[in-house]
């Protein structure tokens, strides 16, 4: 019996092993975490989602700013060549001026009467040698150039006037004058050139009126008109008026030549 007694003992401590053991891998695998597969949280996504729309919104600014600089460059250049034109045109022709008289050199005259092809203008007219030698232009260098201010076909594209160079080339008496207009830039408010005597600068010249054939320097002054505002926008303050100055010296002069005779009287032998 006793022998028995024990025999169960041992039996029941053999049977409850096992259940120590689960109980036991019950308590390890609550405490152990699971094994992951590669997935985001969803603070992972969102984080990753406003770090791109932070660069992307950088990206953005600094591609449409250096689209605005590039368009703003555009405009400037546009604008700038036009001026930078019409102050080469004008500087070649005051260059070239040629000394009044003869059939193919008329006068300067700052208040001359220029006929267009369509109308009629007072400007500035000159004798240059600018002309340039074409295969079908029988004509020399020298042609009469006059600078005018017309009021632009399109008023809507900018304020001020254009300006005008009416160039002549047949100069000789036999056919009609044939003028040729160039519009060399628009928006110009005011055209003024001073003419320096060697002395002061004057706001006339005539070469038939004046003792000096010629003036010492030719000062050109272009100020432009302001840009009009764009509709719908609030007017501010009055703009600066630009102002465009150049002096081209005129390197011709006139020359006299005057012979003068001298007589010596002697004593008698």
């Amino acid at each position: 019996m006793k022998f028995l007694s024990s025999m169960a003992g041992v039996r029941s401590v053999a049977i409850g092993i096992p259940e120590a053991r689960t109980r036991a891998s019950g308590r390890a695998s609550a405490t152990t975490p699971l094994p992951r597969h590669g997935a985001f949280t969803l603070i992972e996504v969102l984080l990753a989602i406003v770090i791109f729309a932070l660069v992307l919104a950088a990206v953005n600014g600094v591609f449409f700013g250096a689209i605005r600089l590039r368009q703003k460059t555009a405009d400037s250049a546009a604008k700038a060549m036009p001026v930078e034109l019409a102050l080469a045109t004008l500087r070649r022709d005051l260059s070239g001026i040629v000394m009044p008289g003869g059939t193919y050199a008329g006068i300067l005259d700052s208040a001359a009467t220029i006929q267009g092809i369509n109308q009629q203008d007072v400007g500035t007219e000159i004798h240059t040698t600018s002309g340039v030698f074409r295969d079908l232009s029988p004509w020399a260098d020298i042609q009469k150039v006059a600078y005018v201010l017309r009021d632009p076909t399109n008023r809507t594209v900018s304020a001020g006037r254009d300006l005008v160079r009416v160039v002549k080339r047949n100069l000789g008496p036999v056919s009609e004058e044939q003028a040729d207009e160039q519009r060399l830039m628009s928006g110009v408010g005011r055209l003024d050139l001073s003419f320096y005597d060697g002395t002061t600068w004057r706001t006339s010249w005539n070469s038939t009126n004046d003792a000096t054939t010629l003036p010492k320097a030719i000062k050109v002054e272009i100020a432009m008109a302001p840009e009009p505002f764009a509709p719908g926008v609030r007017q501010g303050p009055a703009q600066a008026v630009r102002s465009i100055q150049m002096i081209v010296p005129v390197m011709v002069a006139s020359v006299t030549n005057s012979t003068g005779s001298t007589s010596t009287t002697g004593g008698a032998p």
